[in-house]
C-alpha cells in the first residue's frame, strides 16, 4: 500500500540533506552555520527514522509536530535575526520542509481517524 505521508517525509528529509550539502559546498564557516548544519543533519535523520514508525502513528504524529514547530522557529530566527548572504535558499528549504511535514501530519491524522472508525465498525 502506498503511503503519502512516507513520500512527504522522504521529500522533507531529502530537502534537509540538500540544505546540508549546500552549506558544506559553499563552505560557510560560522557558529550559526555549524548549528544549522547540525540541525539539518539531525532533522533529516529524524524524518527518515519517522517513516519507519508507521505502526506507531500517534508517536510519529507527535514527533513530527514537535519537530515542525522547532524547525519553523529556527527558520524564523535565521530569516529575521541573522544577516547572511545566501540565507534565502536555506530559509526556502526550511519552510519547504515545514510544509511537507505539515502535509505528512495531515495524512497521518487521516490514517488515525480511519483506524478509529474501522475499530468502531468491528
Amino acid at each position: 500500500m502506498f503511503r503519502k505521508q512516507s513520500l512527504h517525509l522522504f521529500i522533507s528529509s531529502g530537502v534537509n540533506f540538500v540544505i546540508m550539502a549546500f552549506i558544506i559546498y559553499n563552505g560557510y564557516q560560522d557558529n550559526l552555520m555549524d548549528i544549522c548544519l547540525g540541525v539539518t543533519a539531525s532533522s533529516g535523520n529524524l524524518l527518515l527514522f519517522s517513516i519507519f514508525l508507521y505502526k506507531k502513528k500517534n508517536l510519529q504524529l507527535k514527533m513530527i509536530r514537535v519537530f515542525s514547530i522547532l524547525y519553523f522557529i529556527f527558520g524564523c530566527y535565521i530569516t529575521f535575526f541573522t544577516n547572511l548572504e545566501q540565507s534565502s535558499f536555506i530559509v526556502f528549504g526550511i519552510f519547504t520542509v515545514c510544509i511537507f511535514s505539515y502535509l505528512a501530519t495531515k495524512h497521518i491524522k487521516k490514517d488515525i481517524e480511519l483506524i478509529g472508525s474501522s475499530n468502531r465498525i468491528r
